[in-house]
């Protein structure tokens, strides 16, 4: 566990912020190279920790599951050559060809969720909290009129438009920026 630190740093708070967006993510990627989910629990910590320790090379401006990906590699074979005799692993080449097609798909998602984020604030402020209420805290639609005194109609409505205008949204910032093959 990391240590708290009242001195914050918000290049450090930047960090934690992707380190722990990333986490399922990076779960998936040990768990798909790992014999069992023991070894990959055991595995995430060890990258979790790696990472942090090594936060001040990473460059923002580069993509944050790439560079994490390749620490996850490195750790993944000092744990498999520490644990070779024990346990079933896959051989080098395939852990670095995995390695290097993994990230695209992860990278795209992450693109997505970024341009999200970005787009649920240019919703109008009744908008913004009608669809953080209904997919973040799972609120029901006649939950969300009860509370607003709002008819139901109305409250579909406007969840359908920023719906629609969040799908917009996202699919045109993702249009201009250039994706993995």
């Amino acid at each position: 566990m990391l240590e708290a630190d009242n001195d914050s740093c918000p290049a450090d708070d930047a960090f934690v912020q992707r380190l722990t967006g990333s986490q399922g993510d990076l779960r998936a990627f040990i768990i798909g190279m790992t014999p069992n989910k023991t070894d990959a629990d055991d595995l995430l910590q060890q990258v979790n920790l790696a990472l942090w320790r090594k936060r001040s090379a990473y460059d923002p401006g580069q993509a944050f599951l790439r560079w994490a990906f390749a620490f996850a590699a490195l750790e993944i074979r000092s744990y498999r050559s520490k644990s070779a005799n024990r346990r079933m692993w896959f051989n080098d080449g395939l852990l670095e060809t995995v390695a290097e097609s993994w990230p695209h798909e992860s990278l795209y998602s992450e693109e997505r969720r970024d341009a999200l984020a970005e787009c649920v604030s240019c919703l109008k402020p009744e908008e913004r909290q009608f669809v953080a209420e209904y997919y973040s805290h799972r609120s029901t639609v006649q939950e969300l009129a009860t509370q607003s005194g709002k008819p139901l109609s109305t409250v579909y409505k406007t969840i359908a438009r920023a719906r629609v205008m969040l799908r917009n949204c996202v699919e045109r910032k993702l249009s201009h920026t250039s994706h993995p093959a």
